[in-house]
């Protein structure tokens, strides 16, 4: 079993916790409640990280550093691209 703390919140927003859902379906517990959405808030900070990095300094950093790819390891990504541009 957790650890578990008692934390102090208002009637409302218990309440609201109570009214959220995720996909169409109401949250069991307020644990579970909080946890999703703080899960939720962290997966939208990062998405707002990835939109605020321009891709040419991203490439200009990587190569510096040594991890950008070479030409020819993009082989296997480029054989599946055009595989499913055959069959589209």
């Amino acid at each position: 079993m957790s650890e578990t703390t008692t934390i102090t919140i208002a009637r409302a927003t218990r309440q609201r916790l109570g009214r959220v859902t995720f996909n169409g379906k109401p949250l069991k517990t307020a644990d579970e409640t909080v946890a999703a959405l703080i899960e939720e808030h962290e997966r939208r900070q990062f998405w707002e990280a990835m939109d605020a990095i321009d891709p040419d300094e991203y490439e200009a950093q990587a190569r510096e550093e040594g991890v950008w790819p070479a030409e020819g390891e993009y082989a296997d990504e480029e054989q599946m691209i055009r595989a499913q541009e055959t069959t589209a």
